[in-house]
């Protein structure tokens, strides 16, 4: 991704928080990153397009936070506490889709938009039966979409009271009141064998997804990001040697990074050297947090 196109969409991300995504254009967006607003097409075709690279980069943000929940090898029950506190986290930084405030919500009838964020709620419902069933195992199976679609309730409406009902609650707290409350569920649908609401045979729109895309593997993150790292050299404001040198930096971090074996006082020396630069210091924090 070149530094304009990743200009374009800060740019876009405040306005359409500030402003509105109807009272947002696209000349506005150009003249906010003073470029001319055919460059800004040469990147996005549409308001539409760079609307959902914003719903997905934000996604993309959860992606790489659950992932590095996971690999801290806490115990079963700590993992799940985390990933339920962390919900609210995100959601408190970030709001349902770009801010915190109803104000930059896509207009309804934009068609590609309403199937983004579809397909996202869908993928997230997964996630969140994948995260009862790290927890619960097998006992949840035949309750697993009525159990699912409890405690993205939970989650949506305590998210609700903490974004715009302005309730003063400890989310650690709010994780652990959920994690029990779903405890009581597991165990009073055993108890009672009530039979399944929600079946397979009811949920068959969430059968063609896959949860993978959602939890991408780190190994994929951490190729894009040096990736992203070696689009970004040829524009940064440094002599051609020095943009060589980088260009030299990020092949061998690249080489290092996938090997059985690497060794990391090469890759922290490497990511040192990168992250000297400012433009490419973001990445590199991002990059550090995955090898």
């Amino acid at each position: 991704m070149s530094m304009i196109k990743e200009k374009i969409l800060q740019s876009a991300v405040r306005l359409f928080a500030e402003k509105g995504y109807q009272a947002t254009s696209i000349q506005d967006i150009a003249d906010d990153c003073s470029i001319a607003k055919g460059s800004l097409y040469k990147h996005f075709s549409s308001k539409e397009e760079l609307y959902v690279s914003i719903l997905e980069r934000r996604q993309q943000v959860m992606v790489d936070e659950v992932d590095r929940i996971r690999k801290k090898q806490l115990s079963t029950r700590d993992t799940f506490l985390a990933e339920i506190a962390y919900q609210f986290d995100f959601y408190v930084e970030h709001g349902y889709y770009i801010s915190r405030d109803h104000n930059e919500l896509a207009p309804l009838g934009s068609e590609i938009i309403e199937d983004v964020l579809s397909r996202i709620r869908r993928s997230m419902f997964l996630y969140y039966q994948d995260i009862l069933r790290r927890q619960y195992g097998s006992a949840i199976e035949p309750w697993k979409w009525d159990a699912t679609a409890v405690f993205n309730g939970l989650i949506r409406e305590y998210t609700f009271h903490l974004l715009f009902g302005y309730k003063p609650m400890d989310k650690q707290a709010l994780a652990l009141f959920i994690a029990e409350r779903m405890d009581d569920l597991v165990h009073g649908l055993k108890r009672r064998s009530a039979p399944a609401l929600l079946t397979d045979e009811l949920m068959t729109e969430y059968s063609g997804l896959e949860l993978q895309p959602l939890l991408a593997s780190r190994g994929s993150r951490r190729d894009a990001l040096i990736e992203m790292i070696a689009s970004l050299i040829p524009d940064i404001a440094v002599p051609n040697q020095r943009k060589q040198e980088l260009t030299e930096v990020t092949a061998m971090l690249r080489d290092e990074a996938v090997k059985e074996q690497p060794r990391s006082f090469l890759l922290r020396a490497l990511m040192r050297d990168l992250e000297s630069e400012s433009e490419l210091a973001f990445y590199v924090n991002q990059l550090r947090q995955l090898i």
